[in-house]
């Protein structure tokens, strides 16, 4: 059993969501990351933070596995880390030699939208980022929403679409994930940890 300590209030922030950053850096540093509640199973801001914040934590877990209790050093660090990260809820961050670089999520957005309204067999696809400050981004067929949550260097997004009727949905959705995750990597350096592929109708395909 280890000790790890994780202060109350590392960052008194909220995502876009509303849920409270410091309940979920806790969840990390209690090992339960993965144990997503009803919310988070459907949240792409949540998903995107706790992936970030197990990264960050990750050192500390890996000494803590074989001491009592981790250096505090190494707790100051990840908890500085995670703060930095925190303090910018609606920007990735990808570090460099040259600098960093802030990415906006309307960025990942309007990408994923992009790359995903291109996967055959997808009739819409719509984006609309909810976030603190910002007004909704709709495409020109509004429709049923797409978001995408931004922390650090992780993103997950989850994307509402209709499909054309006939199509292999499992397949479809498996095409979608592939393209978008792909996309997002070579255009923005972020790593997509989770694609949300929602099929919310399906329409027949219209003869030429």
């Amino acid at each position: 059993m280890t000790q790890e300590r994780t202060p109350d209030a590392v960052t008194g922030r909220r995502l876009a969501c509303g849920r409270d950053t410091d309940a979920l850096v806790a969840q990390v540093a209690e090992g339960a990351g993965s144990r997503l509640d009803a919310h988070q199973r459907d949240c792409p801001h949540c998903q995107a933070a706790l992936a970030e914040f197990d990264r960050l934590w990750a050192p500390v877990r890996a000494v803590s596995a074989h001491r009592p209790r981790a250096p505090e050093g190494l707790l100051d660090e990840a908890l500085r880390s995670i703060r930095g990260i925190a303090s910018d809820p609606e920007y990735g961050r990808i570090e460099g030699p040259r600098g960093r670089t802030r990415i906006s999520a309307r960025v990942v957005v309007a990408l994923a939208r992009h790359l995903a309204s291109r996967v055959p067999g997808v009739r819409v696809a719509v984006s609309r980022l909810v976030a603190a400050g910002h007004g909704p981004e709709t495409s020109l067929d509004g429709g049923p929403e797409v978001t995408a949550g931004v922390v650090g260097s992780s993103t997950v997004v989850a994307i509402t679409l209709a499909a054309d009727l006939g199509e292999d949905l499992v397949a479809l959705g498996a095409r979608i994930r592939a393209t978008v995750e792909a996309g997002i990597r070579a255009h923005t350096g972020l790593e997509p940890v989770a694609v949300l592929v929602h099929v919310d109708d399906v329409f027949v395909a219209q003869e030429g």
